[in-house]
């Protein structure tokens, strides 16, 4: 029997404890948002009851007990609407009955992992869209936090040849290779390993993280000496009142701004390695 445990919590709790809370409970975490609101839903799967209560008493809130056919549930409510990617890529949660003539990607709804609908993968969907639309092909691609692998799939459909595809959950990278051989999506690299200590080889023209600011920010350094020059980084994660000190820490480590999208609460960023070669830039703490 499995529980849930939820908190509505404010922009500043988050902010202080989503680095500890992402290390602790990694995939088991879910942030859900509404529009208009300036407060996010935290919700944790805990496998037993201790476990949920152990989360009250550290930091209140309150729990539910699961029904057994709960994913079930979850997922007819997570299908949704098929969400366009520009005019190359539909996202649908289920297998269509009927043929379809766009071309698709499926990722079906899991208890922790998106299939395209949060504002934040949405919006990073639609950069790595926009940034491809020209690009030769065999280009690379780094998706960090990977999650369902979502991005990474993407990336293939849009032509990279190369992708490196990292998160620090096993379970995340099960899922997400499970996703990939779904969608005949081959020739993507899926690795376990925290992307702050993870040995990275190779330049790459795209590196996708979706990730909450405070890791974006300390893996800055890492991004600008992977990315090729000019190459498009596409962060997301970043919650409105993060913006400033994700664009300061942007412009220290060597990039420029190109774009910024809001949506609700969240942003993403669309920022560029600068050309010119010289020294890595050093990271400093905001």
């Amino acid at each position: 029997m499995k529980y849930i445990w939820r908190k509505r919590v404010g922009a500043r709790w988050l902010q202080t404890r989503s680095e500890e809370i992402t290390r602790r409970f990694g995939s088991t975490l879910v942030l859900v948002e509404r529009l208009g609101s300036e407060r996010v839903l935290l919700q944790i799967s805990c496998p037993t009851l201790r476990d949920a209560q152990d989360l009250i008493h550290e930091f209140g809130g309150s729990m539910e007990k699961l029904q057994p056919d709960w994913l079930q549930q979850y997922a007819r409510q997570a299908r949704g609407k098929p969400l366009r990617i520009g005019s190359r890529l539909v996202i649908l949660g289920e297998r269509p009955q009927r043929a379809v003539h766009e071309r698709t990607l499926v990722i079906p709804a899991e208890a922790a992992f998106g299939t395209g609908q949060h504002a934040t993968t949405a919006m990073c969907l639609r950069f790595l869209e926009q940034t491809t639309r020209h690009f030769p092909p065999a280009w690379a691609m780094l998706d960090a936090g990977t999650g369902s692998g979502i991005l990474a799939i993407a990336g293939r459909y849009f032509g990279a040849s190369r992708v490196l595809a990292i998160d620090n959950d096993p379970l995340a990278c099960a899922t997400a290779k499970r996703n990939a051989r779904a969608n005949r999506a081959h020739n993507i690299e899926f690795s376990t390993g925290d992307i702050l200590k993870r040995r990275i080889t190779g330049k790459f023209d795209i590196i996708a993280a979706n990730l909450f600011s405070e890791i974006l920010i300390k893996t800055l350094p890492a991004f600008f000496r992977h990315l090729t020059p000019g190459g498009h980084l596409i962060l997301s994660g970043v919650l409105r009142n993060q913006e400033a000190a994700v664009v300061r820490a942007l412009r220290r480590n060597g990039f420029t701004m190109s774009e910024v999208r809001r949506r609700g609460k969240w942003i993403a960023l669309l920022a560029n390695r600068r050309k010119a070669q010289g020294t890595v830039p050093t990271s400093k703490r905001a």
